[in-house]
């Protein structure tokens, strides 16, 4: 008999002891950089999934933030209400920002030209920051032979200390317009290098045994999306008319990074009115947009209503879907294709 509790005891404690570490994900792109950096020494779960300016966590998923050891955030929304409730049901739960020391744009929800020459006039700073963004690419092959194991005490990951110090310079900015910032930052490809590096050193921090794991996975993600940028430059490069029409206003980051400009239909985080939806069909014909993009999170029926009254069609791209590489260029490719002459 205390053969048989010895035995079942050893058993529990084995499994205690080899249990991977919980880490959550706010959402659904974040998991899968913080999947890609901790591999299979972690188990990962994504909490919001559709339209996440509505979510609210349900009982499986308060079960599984008390059970985790990391919450990866993503300066959403959501989170600001939400994770001192997960702190307070997980009191050693640590709370990581992926998107720290990231310069935040104004989110863009005016629609077209008003606002975006607003937002120029504003974010005129950020023209160094995109121009060191542009250089970044260049990391690539010196990252492929660099010595990654030392990246947290030599310069914060293979290079990036300028690009950091870059980001703390607009710190002050970015609080003045925070209420109206936009989240989308993982859809630049250089910010989802930040976002993984600062995943990167929370792992570490956490588990401190398998440094040398986490470091080689980020370096493999952060040179798989640097060949990713470099691609979707070239295939951007030839594109004249470079305006694309959304129907919510995710992309302004990506938007920036491939100097795009994109057109939101909705307006303040809502329908557009009839006077809008007119001066909207009045651009797209003038402008001769042959696609809409519309969010398979939300719904589409002024993408709809604007492709039936203008001629063009409407495509799904998705800003919050799982595999972030895949999106990214599918985003490229249909951008591409919507802007090229047939």
């Amino acid at each position: 008999m205390f053969k048989k509790i010895f035995f079942v005891t050893a058993l529990l404690l084995a499994s205690l002891l080899s249990a991977k570490p919980v880490v959550i994900a706010s959402i659904a792109p974040v998991g899968y950089l913080v999947k890609a950096v901790g591999g299979d020494k972690i188990e990962v779960q994504s909490l919001a999934k559709g339209d996440v300016h509505s979510y609210e966590p349900k009982p499986n998923d308060m079960k599984a933030v008390a059970k985790a050891r990391i919450f990866i955030a993503a300066g959403l929304e959501f989170e600001e209400a939400w994770i001192p409730r997960f702190k307070a049901s997980a009191k050693n739960l640590v709370v990581v920002q992926s998107d720290a020391k990231i310069a935040k744009l104004k989110e863009e929800h005016a629609g077209h030209d008003e606002e975006h020459g607003e937002h120029d006039e504003k974010h005129s700073g950020h023209d160094d920051h995109k121009a060191k963004d542009d250089k970044h690419s260049g990391h690539a092959a010196k990252d492929k032979h660099a010595e990654h194991t030392g990246h947290v005490a030599k310069d914060k990951h293979a290079g990036h200390a300028e690009h950091d110090e870059k980001y703390e310079a607009h710190e002050e900015h970015d609080k003045e317009h925070e209420a109206h910032a936009d989240p989308h930052v993982w859809l630049n490809p250089m910010l989802a290098i930040t976002m993984a590096r600062n995943i990167s050193d929370a792992l570490i921090a956490m588990d401190k045994a398998n440094k040398d794991f986490y470091l080689k996975n980020f370096q493999k993600l952060m040179n798989d999306l640097l060949a990713f940028d470099e691609s979707a430059k070239n295939e951007l490069a030839g594109l004249k008319n470079r305006k694309f029409v959304v129907y919510h206003p995710a992309w302004g980051y990506f938007a920036e990074h491939y100097d795009l400009e994109q057109i939101s239909i909705e307006r303040n985080g809502k329908e557009p009115k009839i006077d809008e939806m007119a001066s909207t069909v009045k651009m797209i014909k003038d402008e001769n947009i042959k696609v809409i993009f519309a969010d398979p999170n939300r719904s589409q029926k002024s993408a709809q209503v604007l492709a039936s009254q203008t001629g063009a069609k409407v495509e799904l791209l998705d800003p919050l879907g799982y595999n972030l590489l895949e999106n990214l260029k599918i985003a490229v490719r249909a951008i591409k294709d919507a802007n090229s002459p047939k």
